[in-house]
C-alpha cells in the first residue's frame, strides 16, 4: 500500500490490515459501503502518433488501483499503430480523427468527461502510483482546493530518470512573470474539479504551445493553484516531444499571454513586464543558437542571435552577445581560426 492510499483509508475509516484494495474492490462490486467516497476521475490524453509511448501512458492509469476512473484518449488520426493499441483497451473512451491540434484534443476530451475530478496527461508522459489516491487526499471545495499541482520527475524515451520538475508558484501576479524560473506548474501534475472548467471555460484553441499556461492564468484570477510538494507524474523528454524544437517558439505564446495582464499601456507596471519579458527572450535566443549550432544553418544561427540582440541592445555591451553577433556575421570557420591565433 502505498503512503497515499494509507492516508485516503484513514480518512475513510478503514482499517488498513483488513487489505484497502481487497476493500474498495469489493466496494465496487455492490457492497456499496464506500462507493460514494471515490469521486469520479476523468483523464483526457490528447495522441497524435505516440504508439511506442501510449500504453505505458494507459497502464500507468490503470496500474492507480483506484477504482473510479474514467479515461478518454483523443487521437489525431495516428498512423504509427496508436489505434491497435486502443482497440485492446475495452475500458477506454477513445476516437481517432484529424483534428486542428492539441488544444482541440484536450477541449473534445474535456467535453466528454463526465468526472467530478479531471486531468489531462500527455500521451508520452504518464503517472507516479498513488497519484490518484494522493489528490483525491488533497481536494477539497471546503477549503477552497479546487485545483492542485505537484511536481513531476523527467524521464528519457527508455523512460529512465534523468531530471526533477519542481512545481514552484505563488499568486496570479508572479504566474504572470514567465521570465521567472522560480514559478512553474508541471502541467501532469495538475488536477482540478470539473468547476473549474464552468467557472472559467476551456482552452484557447488558437494557441499551440502555451495553451496551458494560459489556462493557469485565468485559472489563477478566480482560484488558488494548491502545491503539493511530491511527485504526481513523470514528463518524457525524447526527440518527437513538442518541446524538442526548444523553447523559443513556447516563449511567443507566453508573451502574447502574459501581456494581456500587464495592465494599461500607460502604466509603469506595464513596460517592466516588458523590459523583463525582452531580457528573458534576449537570454533564451542566444542560448538556444548556442545550444543547437552544430546542427543550424548559419543563416538560422544569425537570425537567433540578431532577435537576441534586438530584444535587448544593452546586450552588445556584454562580452558574450557581442561575441555572439561577430560569429554570426563572420561565420563558425572564420570565428574559430581567429580564437585559436589570438590564443
Amino acid at each position: 500500500m502505498t503512503s497515499a492510499e494509507r492516508v485516503f483509508a484513514g480518512q475513510l475509516g478503514v482499517d488498513v490490515t483488513e487489505g484497502f484494495r481487497n476493500t474498495m474492490i469489493g466496494a465496487v462490486k455492490g457492497i456499496g459501503k464506500l462507493t460514494n467516497k471515490f469521486p469520479l476521475i476523468s483523464i483526457v490524453t490528447p495522441s497524435l502518433n505516440q504508439g511506442i509511448y501510449i500504453e505505458e501512458n494507459i497502464k500507468s492509469v490503470m496500474n492507480q488501483n483506484y477504482p473510479n476512473f474514467q479515461h478518454i484518449v483523443i487521437d489525431g488520426g495516428s498512423i504509427d499503430g496508436t489505434v491497435d493499441i486502443l482497440r485492446k483497451y475495452n475500458h477506454l473512451i477513445w476516437s481517432s480523427e484529424r483534428d486542428r491540434g492539441q488544444s482541440e484534443a484536450i477541449n473534445k476530451g474535456l467535453q466528454k468527461a463526465n468526472g467530478e475530478i479531471i486531468g489531462w496527461l500527455n500521451s508520452d508522459d504518464c503517472y507516479e502510483p498513488g497519484a490518484f489516491f494522493t489528490i483525491v487526499a488533497e481536494l477539497n471545495k471546503v477549503y477552497g482546493k479546487y485545483i492542485v499541482s505537484g511536481d513531476c520527475s523527467v524521464i528519457d524515451d527508455r523512460g529512465d530518470r534523468v531530471g526533477y520538475c519542481k512545481g514552484r508558484f505563488s499568486d496570479h501576479k508572479d504566474l504572470i512573470k514567465y521570465w521567472d524560473r522560480d514559478y512553474t506548474i508541471p502541467q501532469p501534475s495538475v488536477f482540478f474539479y470539473r468547476d473549474i472548467l464552468h467557472e472559467c471555460g476551456y482552452l484557447d484553441e488558437k494557441l499551440h504551445y502555451g495553451m496551458d499556461y494560459e489556462f493557469w492564468l485565468r485559472i489563477s484570477k478566480h482560484r488558488k493553484i494548491h502545491y503539493i510538494e511530491k511527485p504526481l507524474a513523470k514528463i518524457r523528454v525524447h526527440d518527437r516531444a513538442k518541446s524538442s524544437p526548444g523553447y523559443e517558439v513556447f516563449e511567443r505564446e507566453w508573451f502574447r499571454v502574459s501581456k494581456k495582464y500587464w495592465g494599461s499601456l500607460l502604466s509603469v507596471n506595464y513596460y517592466r513586464h516588458l523590459f523583463m519579458a525582452l531580457c528573458f527572450r534576449s537570454h533564451l535566443m542566444r542560448i538556444s543558437a548556442y545550444s543547437r549550432m552544430e546542427e543550424l544553418s548559419l543563416k538560422e544561427f544569425r537570425r537567433r542571435i540578431l532577435v537576441s540582440i534586438a530584444s535587448n541592445p544593452l546586450n552588445l555591451f556584454r562580452r558574450r552577445f557581442f561575441s555572439a553577433l561577430l560569429r554570426s556575421i563572420l561565420g563558425h570557420h572564420n570565428t574559430n581560426s581567429i580564437k585559436r591565433l589570438l590564443n
